[in-house]
């Protein structure tokens, strides 16, 4: 069975009430190494050293370039717009593990069990909260799966999945779709929602009191 890695990022904040929109981006890839080689091969022209590829930091030609050579590799895309409608949303462990469900419940209905890890971009520092981010996705999945959180300057697989989010938040909120139609056509999913939806469905759940939860670091630089 060939078994698969989902690397996870958004863009966008859930505080902020000036953003409109969240995009939670996933990419389901089986050898996430590969990632790598499309850094260094973007890297290797640049003028400028670049810490990291990111979409917010990236110029043009990075973003294209480096969007190009992803959309040749053999991966799948799953992304979740969620519409803010102007509120000011906590930025918690349970509220980000709620939008990281919702992505995962795709990436699970399209991958079955193969899905052996996920990878998150360390959304959360305080090991506390990674805790509490786990515990809440668990009790969402219904099952166990790896979480391994990262961080984005020390691994960089994690770019994939934040230059897809970045292309798509241009897309809703500049009205500039460039970037996000060189990746549309690896889109497995492409969910919306607003955030009264995910309240109503899900937040009047009692969840049970949290237990101590596995946390992971950066496992397979």
């Amino acid at each position: 069975m060939e078994y698969i890695s989902v690397l996870i990022d958004e863009s966008g904040t859930l505080p902020d009430p000036s953003d409109k929109v969240v995009i939670v981006a996933a990419v389901g890839i089986n050898t996430p190494t590969r990632i790598l080689s499309i850094n260094r091969m973007v890297r290797k022209n640049l003028k400028k050293p670049l810490g990291e590829i990111k979409f917010y930091k990236a110029g043009e030609k990075t973003k294209t370039k480096f969007l190009k050579a992803l959309a040749k590799e053999d991966l799948k895309i799953f992304t979740l717009i969620v519409e803010k409608q102007g509120k000011k949303i906590t930025d918690s462990p349970e509220n980000f593990a709620l939008l990281c469900w919702l992505i995962l419940e795709e990436c699970l209905l399209f991958y079955k069990n193969k899905i052996k890890e996920v990878i998150f971009d360390k959304h959360f520092h305080q090991e506390k909260d990674q805790k509490l981010f786990n515990y809440f996705l668990f009790q969402f999945l219904k099952k166990k799966i790896k979480l391994v959180h990262v961080n984005s300057q020390e691994d960089q697989r994690i770019s994939a999945p934040d230059m897809i989010a970045g292309s798509l938040l241009w897309a809703k909120t500049k009205n500039d779709s460039r970037f996000y139609k060189i990746i549309k056509n690896q889109i497995i999913s492409e969910k919306m929602v607003n955030w009264r939806q995910i309240k109503s469905r899900f937040w009047n759940k009692k969840m049970p009191e949290p237990v101590q939860a596995p946390i992971q670091t950066n496992l397979n630089k």
